[in-house]
């Protein structure tokens, strides 16, 4: 392959010449293996299942890597079995002097794993954390909108107005989390890496894999247990359940490819409404901890003329109990559609909004809420494809609109 010097330090102009000349000279091997390409047309393989639906691995189903590192590493079970048969061959080659050299060491015919699975519940809620610090307590903390936050309704309507300015670049919702370029693929449990590094330097892949005079081998090997070779991280294995090879060790868990995405994975929007209780009750309190008082001015009289002045006052607190009993599953529907529709750019009005508000009210109050998710889930969906298109600018002018008592 020529040698080209893609990097993350490059200019904007370099860097999308360098990395143009990496795809298209990027060698196909002689069975045309399969590729996986995660910078662009397979962003979201193992994050969404065959509805383009967000999803993440139960951990029920995890195995542990073999290997002899000192850390843990694990993946779905089916493919840590189909890594242990990959490893097992490639000793085997190992005896052949079949190697993969790594900065003039023969490094791999051992292949160690040195990454697995990523916790997406984990990530999130560390993403969750920083999200508050980074995002909505600068937002809130203008002396412009601080002092008009008095209770819960004024909160959420400022959060609102935050979320309206930055959802493209900052998910809120585990399912838009998954989806973005924020989550790890390693998320998914069907990835093994057997070498740490940056993936931004080319070169590097170049010179240590991708010319490797077995670098024809790995692949095929990896192959017919069932992996496919990420094209930009040649360490990093795929398990490519569409293979017969993958869903012979599949079967083996009683697992096929049509089962896979139900049986093992959660749908993570089912989990978003829950979520955000808890997200708008804590960021509430870490608010009012930040900004307990609030300062109003007053007109006063002194000696018959007018003098303005500055009182202080508590803002509301809340009890748990009346957080749950004042907002209702219908409150948090509407909160959850208007947060979605900001997250996935979607094109609508007021009247738009407001009217699919209403159906999927309806549909939470007559047929459940699964039906409601599955409604909101239609009306936001994004094709995979356009993910890897970039940020387009704000369309949608609808608001959520405070109802008033």
């Amino acid at each position: 392959m020529k040698l080209s010097i893609g990097s993350n330090n490059a200019t904007s102009r370099e860097g999308y010449l360098e990395r143009y000349a990496y795809a298209r000279n990027y060698p196909p091997g002689i069975r045309d293996y399969r590729k996986i390409d995660f910078w662009y047309n397979e962003m979201l393989f193992g994050r969404v299942d065959y509805d383009g639906e967000a999803i993440y691995p139960s951990e029920a189903f995890l195995k542990q890597l073999a290997g002899e590192a000192k850390e843990s590493y694990f993946v779905l079970n089916f493919v840590a079995d189909a890594y242990r048969g990959f490893r097992e061959t490639m000793k085997a080659q190992e005896g052949q002097r079949h190697f993969i050299h790594l900065e003039g060491t023969p490094f791999e015919s051992h292949f160690q794993p040195t990454n697995g699975w990523k916790s997406i519940n984990q990530a999130h809620s560390s993403y969750i954390q920083n999200y508050y610090n980074s995002y909505l307590l600068p937002f809130l903390a203008e002396p412009s909108r601080k002092d008009e936050i008095l209770n819960f309704d004024d909160f959420v309507e400022a959060f609102a107005q935050m979320i309206d300015t930055t959802s493209l670049t900052a998910p809120l919702t585990k399912t838009q989390y998954i989806s973005s370029k924020q989550a790890s693929p390693l998320s998914s449990g069907l990835m093994v890496e057997f070498q740490r590094g940056g993936h931004g330097e080319d070169a590097p892949k170049i010179n240590d894999f991708i010319n490797n005079i077995n670098f024809e081998l790995y692949r095929e090997m990896a192959s017919k247990h069932g992996f496919a070779v990420d094209v930009n991280a040649p360490w990093r294995l795929v398990a490519d359940v569409g293979s017969d090879a993958m869903q012979r060790y599949m079967s083996n868990h009683n697992i096929s490819l049509g089962s896979l995405f139900g049986e093992y994975y959660y749908k993570a929007c089912f989990f978003d409404i829950p979520s955000l209780k808890v997200y708008l009750f804590d960021f509430y309190q870490y608010f009012l901890n930040a900004f307990p008082n609030i300062r109003a001015p007053v007109v006063g009289e002194v000696e018959g003329g007018t003098i303005n002045l500055t009182t202080v006052e508590k803002r509301a607190m809340m009890s748990v109990a009346e957080y749950e009993s004042k907002y209702d599953n219908l409150f948090w529907i509407r909160f959850y559609l208007y947060v979605r529709g900001k997250e996935t750019n979607q094109d609508w009005d007021q009247h738009d909004f407001d009217h699919r508000s209403q159906r999927a009210s309806d549909f939470l109050i007559y047929s459940g809420e699964e039906v409601a998710m599955k409604y909101i889930n239609k009306e936001v969906f994004i094709p995979v494809n356009q993910y890897a298109r970039g940020v387009k600018k704000r369309k949608g002018s609808f608001r959520l609109k405070r109802k008033r008592e």
